[in-house]
């Protein structure tokens, strides 16, 4: 292959050059997730999200009562608006963690808010 008059060399014609760099040792990576979980840990996962969730919707509803009910007499609030509404406030609910971390320095959220 010529260029400009200079003579490019081939892939095949250059020697891969060996690196002086040691490679790297392998680095164990912790689990995010807790080791396998039963149904029995499942269902009371379940529960107490269910129960932090009604917990949560009724201090929204209590906490901000007359803005909810400004908003209740709005004239194009449909159903599927006020269900809109509805889904965005209980999602504010998953913001906060419901089980503690496998190395146990994280703290669940919700057993402190639940007070269990």
């Amino acid at each position: 292959m010529q260029t400009d008059g200079l003579k490019v060399p081939k892939q095949k014609d250059v020697p891969r050059q060996r690196s002086p760099s040691p490679s790297l040792p392998s680095a164990e990576i912790p689990s995010f997730l807790p080791p396998n979980p039963s149904a029995d840990y499942e269902a009371r996962e379940k529960a107490m999200k269910d129960k932090f969730r009604k917990f949560w919707m009724s201090s929204l509803a209590e906490g901000f009562k007359e803005d909810l009910e400004e908003i209740r007499k709005e004239p194009n609030l449909g159903p599927s608006k006020l269900a809109l509404l509805i889904d965005s406030l209980a999602a504010g609910a998953d913001i906060f963690t419901s089980s503690a971390s496998a190395s146990g320095t994280d703290m669940n959220e919700v057993d402190v808010v639940m007070g269990e």
